[in-house]
């Protein structure tokens, strides 16, 4: 049980090591930061747009009017809402213009989604097959939910006051003031994150373009609502709003929701990166393993990646695995070099041309002959016990496909057999 728990908690390390660099390498913090301006880009002009539509229903439906000034001049009866009304209704009519400007808004609203597919294909550019119209669908898509989203919490937070300013409500408020105080205000943040969590999984199972499984999108926005949502209460503990002033308040507000928005952005590409690695962890860590630093390392990073990647028990299986005793051979000179071995424990001679190769832990060793497509011209053996993880040919093909340094590294290889020939 101990034994299964460590191999557990080296794999979670390897993942979140993986996902971290990754996260450097693909330098998503800008990523998450054309995502926040995206967002302003997007969310003003639908805004504008919504009240806009909403100005239109008012004007093709003016006996809306007096029930909402009935209920309006009943909340705040120092506000005219008809005179308001009447100066701005005039001015509006639906035309061609119109039509027009909606069409602009809505192509504007792109901003946002553009963003994060721009994002997406950094991350998996290397599985993701390019989906132009579909990309493009999703956009325009987006941008018309991201609408429908507005007004629905513009209309959810708008009915829940009016429901708890009613007589019942008030007499209940009597004795839960603390709630009531707050209770739109409740109702609407759950709306939000609820919205956030749906969009969050809708994102990373489509957007993605690889597929991912639901239980992976729906893990992977449920830690990325979690993060967003303690950064806040970090935010909210350190920065009190109602501390600031009018005008120096309304400027420290934006900045605040900027930061805001920005963070979760960086916990969506975190766990969007943080999907890519668990869909292709087995190509991962072997790509991981092939490049993995020597033992005589002094860079602390080095030895950092060699101590998660040298025991890759996530790729280790019944199949794959072999233990072999001293002197036992591994493979003779002229076999079909169709795989690749790893030492994972002990020490394994290479006896080829006359000369002696040893492998220790963490070496590979049987790829030339199978990268030059040649038998094997030497013949390998256990000096000691020791286990051996057999790779086949395909899976390293693939590996040197989608890694460059790795390709680069077999070729470093083959140029050194050559020159020792």
């Amino acid at each position: 049980m101990k034994e299964k728990l460590k191999r557990g908690f080296i794999h979670l390390a390897q993942i979140v090591y993986l996902t971290a660099s990754f996260y450097m390498q693909n330098k998503l913090d800008a990523a998450a930061s054309a995502c926040t301006f995206g967002f302003i880009f997007s969310f003003m002009p639908i805004l504008l747009m919504i009240l806009t539509t909403f100005f239109e229903i008012l004007h093709a439906s003016p006996e809306i009017l007096d029930v909402i000034a009935e209920i309006v001049e009943n909340l705040y009866p120092l506000f005219d809402f008809k005179e308001f009304a009447k100066g701005v209704l005039p001015g509006i009519s639906l035309s061609i213009v119109n039509i027009v400007l909606i069409f602009f808004i809505m192509w504007m609203a792109r901003k946002l989604f553009l963003s994060i597919l721009q994002g997406f294909s950094l991350i998996f550019k290397t599985e993701a097959p390019p989906r132009p119209i579909i990309n493009q669908l999703f956009t325009f898509a987006g941008s018309l939910l991201l609408v429908v989203i507005c007004t629905v919490v513009f209309v959810t937070s708008f009915i829940t006051r009016q429901i708890l300013s009613l007589p019942f409500f008030q007499s209940i408020a009597d004795f839960f003031p603390i709630l009531f105080s707050s209770g739109s205000n409740i109702v609407t943040n759950i709306a939000l994150y609820l919205i956030l969590f749906i969009f969050t999984i809708v994102a990373y199972k489509v957007a993605s373009g690889t597929k991912p499984k639901m239980w992976l999108c729906t893990l992977s926005a449920t830690l990325c609502i979690v993060c967003f949502y303690i950064c806040l209460c970090i935010i909210t503990t350190f920065l009190n709003r109602t501390n600031y002033s009018t005008i120096y308040g309304m400027l420290s507000n934006s900045i605040i929701i900027l930061l805001e928005v920005y963070f979760f952005f960086m916990f969506f590409m975190i766990f969007a990166q943080f999907i890519y690695v668990v869909q292709f962890s087995h190509s991962l860590l072997l790509s991981e393993l092939y490049l993995i630093p020597q033992s005589n390392t002094s860079n602390i990073m080095n030895s950092l990646q060699r101590l998660l990647f040298v025991t890759p028990d996530a790729l280790k299986t019944k199949d794959n695995s072999h233990i072999f005793s001293a002197g036992e051979k591994i493979f003779d000179e002229g076999n079909d070099a169709t795989s690749i071995f790893y030492v994972s424990e002990g020490t394994v001679r290479e006896i080829k041309a006359g000369s002696q190769t040893l492998y220790k832990k963490g070496d590979f060793f049987g790829e030339v002959e199978y990268l030059l497509e040649i038998k094997r011209r030497g013949y390998a053996s256990a000096k000691e016990p020791c286990t051996i993880i057999e790779i086949s040919g395909e899976e390293f093909s693939e590996l040197m496909k989608k890694t460059p340094a790795a390709a680069t590294k077999a070729i470093s290889k083959i140029s050194a057999q050559f020159r020792k020939m």
